[in-house]
């Protein structure tokens, strides 16, 4: 194994680069915007549905670039990851000197291009780099995005509070741009065999081993499937467009921003927790029983999110258990398309990636525009709790189908 002048593996290298990837363009340009959006909307009185339709523009862009940016990633992986996040990030910081509406529209429209390759961009080069211990490295490049949504969060609501929501966009701008352009610049390059070495733990009885375990999960699968599983994992991931409502939810309860700004932080703990927990869990118990128990998480967060409004320790402590559920789009999708089609499971992904995104942009407009109209948080809470439960069903139902394929 080709290891770097510093003596480690390129591979550990290439997972720094992964981190920043997840971690800036996520963890900071997606996760930290309710914060600020929160400012925005005191400032200017919109209604939070209208504003909210930037998150709808920038997933319906993210379903519609990815497979172009993807392919442009392949192609000339570090030109375009530089390049996309330049532009990315100067979309953000423009919204510093926004007045209208549509202006953030606009750079919703640019965020979602650069942002929509990223977890495909990880996959792969986690995949190219790395033999064995997939599932560790994995765990820890999606979870960057929590880590540094939770770092940041509180901090951006420090610059708010000091200088302002619009200096909070510019240095939140520049901050990913650092995070995910140096690392880049340095190391990435995208497999091993550009530069005459081999993937971490590569040998020809493991890559033997590796095939014979692939076509043991192979099996006919027919066509109903896929949106069985793709209603699973979107149906739950509804109610994670809820991240962005947590600054408005505690503000309607009459706390401060910083307390908005902390249960965001907290969501991104749980975000952490739920990636790790759930990849630990399914290979301890299976992916079915995994999912099972993020599920069964999130529905206790959202009861508890309607009758504890009283206690910011309880409401805490509800976010950190709702942050799970950004784990069943980012791990535990892959994992269950990979129980159910063995080694065709990536062209099923990547289609449910783009259904993902679009079904994304309904969700981030639907719940604000349901606040709008009611007034009331708690229907948004009661449908997330409908939702999460039939997820919850049919997982189990999806279970017992693939059971008697295998017998």
């Amino acid at each position: 194994m080709k290891k770097s002048k510093s003596g480690i593996h390129h591979s550990w290298l290439i997972l720094i680069v992964t981190l920043g990837i997840m971690g800036g363009l996520v963890g900071i340009l997606l996760n930290c915007t309710g914060i600020i959006f929160a400012e925005i909307i005191k400032e200017f009185g919109f209604r939070s549905g209208d504003l909210s339709v930037y998150y709808t523009i920038r997933s319906l862009t993210r379903a519609a670039a990815l497979g172009f940016v993807s392919n442009l990633f392949f192609r000339h992986s570090k030109k375009v990851l530089i390049g996309v996040t330049v532009i990315t990030c100067m979309a953000y910081m423009s919204m510093a000197f926004y007045t209208q509406l549509w202006q953030w529209y606009i750079s919703a429209f640019f965020i979602g291009v650069g942002t929509s390759y990223t977890g495909m961009a990880i996959s792969v080069l986690l995949a190219n780099w790395f033999h064995t211990k997939k599932g560790f490295v994995m765990g820890l490049a999606m979870s960057s995005s929590g880590v540094l949504g939770a770092v940041v969060s509180p901090i951006c609501s420090k610059i708010i509070e000091r200088s302002g929501w619009r200096s909070a966009c510019i240095i939140m701008g520049v901050a990913t741009m650092v995070v995910v352009c140096i690392p880049a610049a340095l190391f990435l390059v995208l497999t091993p065999q550009e530069i005459g070495a081999q993937p971490y733990g590569y040998s020809e009885k493991r890559t033997e081993a590796a095939k014979d375990t692939l076509k043991a999960k192979e099996y006919t699968v027919p066509g109903y499937i896929f949106p069985v599983c793709v209603t699973i994992i979107c149906l739950a991931c509804l109610i994670g467009a809820v991240l962005n409502q947590l600054p408005l939810y505690t503000a309607e309860l009459g706390y401060a921003v910083s307390m908005g700004a902390m249960l965001t932080s907290f969501a991104m703990v749980g975000n952490v927790v739920g990636k790790l927990l759930s990849g630990w869990l399914a290979d301890k118990v299976g992916v079915y029983k995994a999912v099972s128990v993020i599920f069964a998480m999130v529905i206790v967060s959202l009861l508890m999110f309607m009758g504890c409004t009283q206690s910011p320790a309880l409401l805490y402590l509800a976010s950190l258990m709702f942050g799970t559920i950004f784990a069943v789009d980012a791990n535990v999708a892959p994992m269950l398309f990979m129980e159910v089609w063995g080694a065709d499971y990536t062209k099923h992904l990547k289609n449910f990636q783009t259904i993902s995104f679009t079904l994304g942009a309904f969700s981030s407009s639907l719940l604000p525009y349901i606040y709008d109209f009611t007034h009331s948080y708690n229907i948004i809470f009661v449908l997330g709790i409908v939702w999460v439960s039939v997820s919850f069903a049919m997982v189990w139902w999806l279970k017992g189908w693939v059971k008697k394929q295998k017998v």
